[in-house]
C-alpha cells in the first residue's frame, strides 16, 4: 500500500467522528488520549490518563457562522471514573487550542502569540457527569477567522484524558 499523506488521514478521522446534527449543533465524540510512543518501534495500547469515561461529546454550532448569544461549544460528559472505578467529584480541565487567528482591523496574529491563547477552563463534575456550556467572556468581533484549533480534556491530575479523534468498534 502506498504512503497516505498524514493530513488526509486526519481529515478522514475527523469526518468519521462527526455524528448527526441535532438542535443546531453538530456532535463529535471525543476519544481517550493515547500515551505518546517514544522511540522507533511501535508500543502497546497505553492511555495518557488512568481515568476512564463512558462518553464525552463535543457539540459546536452547525452553522457557517458562530451564532450570537449562544454557547460556542457544549460538552456532555458522562461516567468519568478514577482508576479504582469511583465516579469523579472534582474538576476536569478544558484546553482550547486556537490555531491561527485573524481579527479585522488588527490582522493575523503570529502562531505563538499570547493574544490567541485561551486559559484552561475548569469543569466541575458531580458523580462523574456534567453538561458544560462555554461562551466567551469577551465579545467576539464580526469577521473573526480562526484556522484549526482543537479541544483537549485533562483529568484531575492534569493528564490528557480525551481529545478529538476517531475510533472503530472494538
Amino acid at each position: 500500500m502506498g504512503h497516505v499523506p498524514r493530513h488526509l488521514v486526519l481529515v478522514a478521522a475527523l469526518a468519521a467522528s462527526t455524528t448527526a446534527i441535532a438542535g443546531g449543533y453538530g456532535r463529535v465524540y471525543l476519544v481517550r488520549a493515547l500515551k505518546e510512543c517514544k522511540g522507533a518501534a511501535t508500543c502497546g495500547l497505553e492511555f495518557e490518563s488512568t481515568y476512564t469515561f463512558d462518553s464525552i461529546v463535543l457539540r459546536s454550532p452547525a452553522s457557517k457562522y458562530e451564532p450570537a448569544g449562544k454557547p460556542m461549544l457544549i460538552l456532555e460528559i458522562r461516567g468519568v471514573r478514577d482508576a479504582a472505578g469511583t465516579p469523579v467529584n472534582g474538576n476536569l480541565t478544558l484546553r482550547l487550542a486556537s490555531g491561527r487567528v485573524y481579527v479585522p482591523s488588527v490582522g493575523t496574529f503570529p502562531d505563538d502569540s499570547p493574544y490567541t491563547v485561551q486559559p484552561p477552563i475548569p469543569i466541575p463534575l458531580k458523580n462523574g457527569n456534567k453538561r458544560f456550556a462555554y461562551t466567551s467572556a469577551l465579545p467576539v468581533p464580526n469577521g473573526l477567522i480562526v484556522n484549526g484549533g482543537g479541544v483537549e480534556i485533562l483529568d484531575p491530575a492534569g493528564k490528557l484524558l480525551a481529545v478529538t479523534g476517531s475510533q472503530t468498534k472494538p
